[in-house]
């Protein structure tokens, strides 16, 4: 289900997530800190002790995140010191993460929060939280005195927040509390803690905005990571069947029936003059105005040369913020509404750069990059018509460990023509002093999604490892964002394997172009990222064996809570992801071809060692995934080193957890494609 809580700045603000918490590693010894792993002798050429002390300091490198600030001008922001995502409240002027500033910790989840929302007014404050990472999250109130309030959720029940109503009196939820694959839509009254359903039809559906006066509601609903359809709903009447209501489609999407499209909600223009949305109906992500006459139109011609990540406006309707995506970059823009002007910004660094919040005419943005782990700033935007140049100022303080970030390895850009001439774009981090035309070891690493995208921004992960002698290429194969609909497009289904082919080529990319040696590479994922971990791993074994190469390129593999049987994954998963899986990766209905595109029956073409990491309450990718293949591999004669958190889900969201399996992912890599550097 994708994330929709961004829609509208200064509505839902959401934590953690695999890509943050991402690392990999080993079954047995208990360690304490909810996992179990086997203990792992150290390598000759790197003594155990620096690896342990390198991972725990690059671990623990944070920057408070997720800025916002209430009506006081209190600075909330979400962090870990102890281990966990919670809530902390800064007061005016207070920069987080500043030694001298104090931080007062407002939430105690045992297991952190996924995401908090605070209402136009300021004032009210609502908290998300799950238990050990199965995903079902309920909605808290933050009261008097920061006692938590249970609200709206239960155990087995995936509630989300989806924004506040504009007199901040209640908000809009959705929730599948009726059907595990149906997500209805529901509006909840704080004063009177009454939930009202507005919405109760099939399939996952969110809220993207309401109208001031609370009568009309644009929704979207996902039918696959590449059909996201609009539609606009009549909720004057609160009494109505929500399961009858009359929804209208206003899709921005190609001429003829069968024509779809990626299409997100922006907002109601000011006074409901009309609807902004964005479309890739023409093979990159635009802004469209959908007017109040139906007529469709392009409101800001200097966005064209770009694909758009984001745009949402403020409370107030006056201001709209665009979040283009430039080559894996992300940049950020401002115009005044209704006119479209553009807004004056203050420099903004290069990086991937994020707007988190918007509220009375403050911006608040992150900016991530290779050497920074994501600093946020504020600046107050001026009023249209006045002059001048806006400053920034910092809301959050890097804690580096003793670590220099400008001496870390910053990614380059590189493109390699994959098997069928497609051009992939990757980008290549190697240690520094490493003497041009030297090979090292090298590690392959892709990404979730599967349409996802690697961009240049901080990953602790990828800085550890460089450290430690590696170099990392994450290549962004066919099926990914942020380079327009066709490419995102160009894996599914039946050409599932190809974005396998893809992964495969990265590694002979690194052995032509001289940076690695055959069988001195390895794959390293997950999610979707632990799929290709494994099958590139098969294919690899089989071009082999089919002549078209000479020597095996991969030597080893981490699949970190990855899929293996595509049949059972879809059988097992959570109910309301299967049909967008299914869109994704090929229905249940066509058996033979699952099997094809599944490790798991081809699992006698692994020959080389392999890590295997999950979550054991993982909602999305369920844990027997990992199980079938440790004990196909087991039954061959491997031995696999397993990890396996009992308090984690699709990822590794606890401190603790993070760096132990860190460090034996270090390790691994360190014995399995040889030492590396010192």
């Amino acid at each position: 289900m994708k994330n929709t809580f961004s829609r509208r700045l200064g509505s839902v603000i959401m934590v953690a997530g695999l890509a943050a918490a991402m690392s990999c590693a080993p079954v047995n010894a208990s360690t304490g800190s909810g996992v179990e792993s086997s203990v792992l002798a150290a390598p000759a050429a790197m003594d155990a002790a620096i690896v342990k002390q390198t991972v725990e300091r690059f671990m623990k490198v944070r920057a408070p995140s997720r800025p916002s600030f209430d009506a006081a001008g209190n600075l909330y922001v979400v962090d870990f010191p102890d281990g966990t995502n919670q809530l902390y409240r800064l007061a005016p002027g207070s920069v987080a993460g500043d030694p001298a500033a104090k931080m007062t910790k407002v939430s105690s989840f045992k297991d952190g929060i996924s995401g908090y929302s605070i209402a136009p007014d300021g004032k009210t404050i609502v908290m998300s939280a799950g238990e050990g990472g199965n995903e079902n999250t309920s909605l808290y109130l933050l009261g008097e005195g920061d006692a938590t309030t249970p609200l709206v959720g239960s155990a087995k029940v995936v509630t989300s927040l989806q924004q506040f109503a504009d007199d901040s009196k209640g908000f809009y939820y959705s929730a599948n509390d009726s059907s595990p694959s149906d997500f209805h839509l529901s509006y909840f009254d704080i004063a009177s803690r009454k939930p009202t359903k507005l919405l109760a039809m099939e399939g996952s559906w969110s809220v993207g905005d309401v109208t001031p006066d609370g009568k009309k509601m644009l929704v979207q609903r996902f039918f696959s990571a590449s059909d996201g359809r609009v539609y606009e709903v009549d909720i004057s009447d609160k009494s109505a069947d929500p399961a009858k209501r009359s929804v209208n489609e206003i899709t921005v999407k190609g001429a003829g029936d069968g024509a779809t499209a990626d299409c997100d909600i922006v907002g109601y223009m000011p006074g409901n003059k009309g609807v902004l949305l964005l479309s890739d109906m023409d093979g990159q992500k635009k802004l469209y105005l959908r007017g109040s006459d139906g007529k469709v139109t392009k409101p800001i011609s200097s966005l064209e040369a770009f694909e758009i990540e984001s745009a949402s406006i403020n409370h107030e309707r006056d201001l709209l913020i665009v979040n283009t995506n430039e080559d894996g970059y992300g940049v950020v823009h401002a115009y005044y509404l209704p006119t479209f002007t553009e807004v004056v910004l203050p420099q903004i660094e290069k990086g991937v750069v994020s707007p988190a919040s918007l509220r009375a005419g403050t911006l608040v943005y992150t900016v991530s990059s290779a050497r920074s782990p994501g600093i946020s700033y504020a600046t107050k935007l001026m009023k249209e018509g006045e002059k001048g140049v806006p400053k920034a100022y910092a809301v959050t303080k890097a804690q580096d460990q003793g670590l220099n970030f400008a001496a870390f390895p910053e990614p380059k850009l590189i493109k390699y023509r994959s098997f069928d001439g497609t051009e992939i774009p990757a980008f290549l981090y190697l240690p520094p002093d490493v003497a041009p035309g030297t090979a090292i070891p090298f590690i392959v690493q892709y990404h979730g999604g599967p349409e996802g995208q690697w961009r240049p921004q901080f990953d602790r992960t990828v800085q550890c490892l460089s450290k430690l002698g590696f170099g990392i290429l994450q290549p962004n194969v066919r099926g990914s964002t942020g380079y327009g609909r066709a490419f995102h497009m160009m894996d599914d289904y039946k050409k599932r394997w190809d974005s396998v082919r893809d992964g495969v080529d990265a590694a002979k990319w690194l052995v032509t172009s001289g940076y690695a040696k055959p069988g001195k590479i390895a794959t390293y994922g997950g999610s979707y990222g632990g799929f290709m971990s494994v099958a590139c791993l098969v294919e690899d074994q089989e071009r082999l064996e089919r002549g078209e190469s000479k020597e095996r390129l991969f030597g080893g593999g981490c699949n970190v809570v990855g899929i293996v049987n595509m049949k059972t994954f879809l059988e097992q998963t959570s109910g309301y992801r299967r049909k967008l899986r299914e869109a994704e990766y090929g229905p249940l209905s066509d058996p033979e071809f699952l099997a094809s595109v599944s490790s798991i029956n081809r699992i006698d073409k692994i020959k080389v060692p392999m890590m295997i990491a999950h979550g054991l309450n993982d909602p999305r990718v369920p844990v027997g995934e990992a199980m079938q293949l440790a004990v196909g591999l087991q039954a061959r004669g491997f031995d696999p080193e397993l990890f396996f958190a009992h308090d984690e889900g699709h990822g590794f969201a606890k401190l603790g957890n993070r760096t132990v399996f860190t460090e034996r992912l270090a390790r691994f890599m360190l014995r399995t494609i040889g030492p590396g550097m010192n």
